[in-house]
């Protein structure tokens, strides 16, 4: 396996900034959950002065399917964004600001392979917009959805947000990336991720005979992480990284 190097952190927080749409997701019943529905990373050299609000409707260079959001938090937490209703969600009534994110270990993952193929700019959509950093839990939250009248909105990739869906792809000038992980309690989401991608190929490491599975980018086993990268990089063009 060939090497690369590992950036840390806080040298990858120096190159790269993060922003993201937060908000809160309401149904009839009063069932209130902490939500994320787009995440952008982007070089700070290449987008310093742009305003958020362009950012959204640019090209990206890459469009990443992962998960959820886990963990993921708005920089200051008084930006954890309106209380929005599942009709808001169906309508395209529901608008949320880019406001400044932490960083996690994913999206560090995400920095290095950036820069190895000298991208500036990705997009990272989720199979659900739920935040939530308990995988078991996650998949529990989505069964009880299921239940709900709307219950679905809560992904992009249901019926309702189908123009959403369109509209990010759209916007993608670059592969879309899979890495939203092997638990078998996500098969369904992931099927209609695939269904929707419109005949555009995805690229992620697919786990055998699970054609629904693709490796996690970040995996707890370092050296998992670095052959993750390894193997990333090897399925596109060589670029001259920035280090």
């Amino acid at each position: 396996m060939s090497e690369v190097e590992f950036i840390p952190a806080e040298k990858l927080k120096q190159q790269f900034y993060c922003l993201g749409h937060f908000y809160s997701l309401v149904f009839g019943n009063g069932t209130e959950i902490p939500c994320r529905s787009l995440l952008e990373i982007l070089r700070k050299d290449t987008f310093h002065g742009t305003v958020s609000t362009e950012i959204t409707n640019l090209q990206s260079d890459t469009l990443v399917i992962m998960m959820n959001p886990g963990s993921s938090r708005p920089l200051d937490p008084e930006q954890g964004g309106a209380v929005v209703s599942a009709h808001e969600i169906e309508t395209g009534l529901a608008t949320q600001p880019l406001v400044p994110t932490v960083p996690d270990t994913t999206q560090y993952q995400i920095m290095r392979l950036m820069l190895l193929q000298n991208w500036q700019h990705v997009r990272i959509v989720n199979l659900s917009d739920l935040r939530n950093a308990d995988s078991n839990r996650f998949v529990q939250e989505i069964s009880l959805l299921e239940k709900l009248p709307s219950g679905a909105v809560h992904s992009i990739f249901s019926n309702a947000r189908r123009n959403e869906w369109k509209a990010r792809l759209s916007l993608n000038n670059g592969p879309v990336i899979a890495g939203w992980g092997q638990h078998p309690g996500l098969e369904k989401l992931a099927e209609y991720a695939v269904q929707s991608m419109a005949g555009q190929e995805l690229t992620g490491i697919a786990v055998a005979r699970h054609p629904l599975r693709f490796a996690h980018p970040s995996p707890r086993n370092h050296s998992h992480k670095v052959r993750w990268l390894v193997q990333m990089a090897a399925r596109f063009r060589p670029q001259s990284a920035s280090f």
